[in-house]
């Protein structure tokens, strides 16, 4: 375990891609602890976090969002042959007060009372693991589930009353037009996510928990169009209507 973590906090600290170590997390647990391990060595402070799971029943999956890897309405990128990126369209809750980690369960009206609203997002996916995406899954899942980074934009409306059903997720890149409607969205929902997450913050040791969740928080709520691989000299661009769109300039380097 520890050499799982110190090749993920040698790689972020510069920049580059690791082999897989010998020795990765076996379980949950291990992942949870090999990623706030890393966010400890590299002295990260939480900016939010990413959550998903498959299906309403299918037991979600968690990480944190470092400070300073997010960003607000776009950003630029720039990938490379050795060095590719990929990106995903997200929905994405921004807190608008504290919520205190508790060992009771929160109630979904609890959960929306402390969030300012939802707004678009597109998860630059930077794995530190350099044979991603074909790595063991609990060595993808304790990488920060390969996040490097999230645009997201301003809120665009409040969360009480969504059903992500009614929304449609438009996700373009060059030539790529992905338009996937909210029937479709894998999570199939996304408050039963944000909820589960509140509740399961100890997952991360009891620092985390009494963190809790904090006002401008970003919490993004899993890929509704898989993955794709970033395309050097186009932009790509998620637009929820009613709801806002972001964009990530991508340069070749």
């Amino acid at each position: 375990m520890n050499g799982f973590t110190d090749a993920m906090v040698a790689a972020r600290r510069t920049g580059t891609r690791a082999a897989t170590p010998a020795a990765i997390p076996q379980d949950r647990p291990e992942a949870y602890a090999a990623q706030i391990a890393t966010f400890q060595a590299l002295g990260l402070a939480i900016a939010g976090f990413k959550v998903g799971a498959n299906g309403r029943t299918g037991e979600p999956g968690a990480a944190p969002l470092a400070a300073g890897t997010i960003h607000r309405d776009q950003t630029r990128i720039e990938v490379s042959h050795a060095h590719p990126l990929w990106l995903e369209a997200e929905l994405a809750f921004v807190m608008g007060a504290d919520l205190a980690g508790r060992d009771a369960p929160y109630t979904a009206a609890e959960v929306l009372a402390a969030v300012e609203g939802v707004a678009a997002a597109i998860e630059i996916v930077d794995p530190r693991l350099a044979e991603w995406p074909t790595v063991p899954p609990m060595a993808a899942f304790a990488d920060f589930q390969a996040n490097g980074a999230t645009v997201v934009s301003a809120v665009g409306r409040s969360a009480d009353g969504l059903k992500v059903e009614d929304l449609t997720v438009d996700f373009r890149m060059g030539d790529l037009v992905k338009t996937v409607p909210g029937t479709k969205y894998p999570g199939e929902d996304a408050i039963r996510l944000l909820v589960w997450l509140a509740d399961h913050l100890d997952l991360w040791g009891p620092a985390v928990k009494a963190r809790g969740l904090k006002a401008g928080d970003v919490v993004i709520s899993g890929s509704w169009t898989s993955v794709d691989r970033a395309v050097a000299g186009t932009t790509a661009t998620n637009s929820i209507a009613g709801i806002g769109s972001v964009a990530v300039e991508i340069a070749g380097r």
